[in-house]
């Protein structure tokens, strides 16, 4: 591995290994989802629902219970996705703010986070579409993985941009939850049929909204309302590194032009560790 790409390796590493040890997180991403839909699945009521899906280009129906099914898996996963995004950005803070001091650089910190965040929404997009494919049949289920992980991408950022903005965990899990509870809300087919009121296009999950309807019901590819997502995923990222570069601006020590950024003693450690290599150590002279 060059030694330019080293530290945003060793970054992501590290960024993957703090989601894997909050083990509560892991269980809720499995447990949520699952009993979300099947709870939606075994109480909602069956009733031809009349809609407007953009991408389809008018109004279709569908099943009310399966468009509930669809709305409630895209409220868990979304939730799920600004959570973990969130607690691992809170809490990382200090240390980002240590390495830049030892000289790491802003953008392999920031791009490790924005990795791994795409890294769970892919799972969480791939799990959620698979338990509603085991409950009905979609007519695109490939449509409906890339739906979901837009609109687990643009929560994942929020929650990135929040975690790196906020001083307290109450406000962040207020804010993920409210988000999603209202945008989910907005875009339910059940609750705003015509879906057409000015603004709401430009919330979060009315893309990915729109082009899980289509995958699940049409047979138009919705690939350019589920990529509205992705947007929203790179202004969030994108602010997040700002709040970064801001907050670290009083003590950045700059490099030579081309050079790569050094990487802390205890990184380098942890590296070797992992990699089965001798283990550097330096003395403080």
């Amino acid at each position: 591995m060059s030694a330019a790409r080293r530290p945003f390796a060793t970054a992501l590493r590290f960024v993957l290994a703090s989601h894997a040890r909050n083990r509560l997180a892991l269980l809720l991403a499995v447990a949520f989802p699952l009993v979300w839909i099947f709870m939606t699945r075994t109480c909602g009521y069956h009733v031809a629902l009349r809609f407007q899906v953009f991408p389809a280009g008018g109004y279709i129906e569908a099943d009310n219970n399966r468009t509930m099914q669809i709305n409630s898996a895209m409220n868990a996963v979304t939730v799920t996705a600004g959570f973990m995004a969130f607690m691992e950005a809170f809490k990382s803070g200090p240390m980002d703010r240590r390495l830049v001091l030892a000289g790491y650089r802003r953008r392999h910190l920031t791009a490790a986070k924005v990795t791994a965040v795409l890294v769970i929404a892919a799972a969480l997009a791939l799990y959620a579409a698979t338990l509603l494919h085991l409950s009905f049949g979609q007519r695109q289920y490939g449509a409906l993985v890339l739906a979901f992980f837009t609109a687990n991408a643009a929560f994942g950022g929020i929650g990135i941009m929040l975690g790196s903005l906020l001083k307290g965990e109450l406000e962040g899990f207020f804010a993920i939850i409210m988000a999603s509870i209202i945008d989910n809300g907005l875009q339910n087919p059940g609750m705003n049929p015509p879906a057409d009121q000015p603004g709401l296009p430009f919330l979060p999950l009315h893309g990915p909204s729109q082009a899980a309807w289509a995958a699940s019901f049409t047979g138009t590819w919705p690939g350019a309302y589920a990529a509205r997502g992705l947007l929203w995923f790179a202004l969030t990222a994108t602010a997040a590194l700002v709040v970064l570069r801001l907050r670290t601006r009083s003590y950045h020590r700059p490099h030579r032009h081309g050079a790569a950024a050094p990487v802390p003693a205890p990184l380098r450690e942890a590296t070797a560790r992992a990699d089965g290599g001798p283990v550097e150590r330096t003395t403080g002279g």
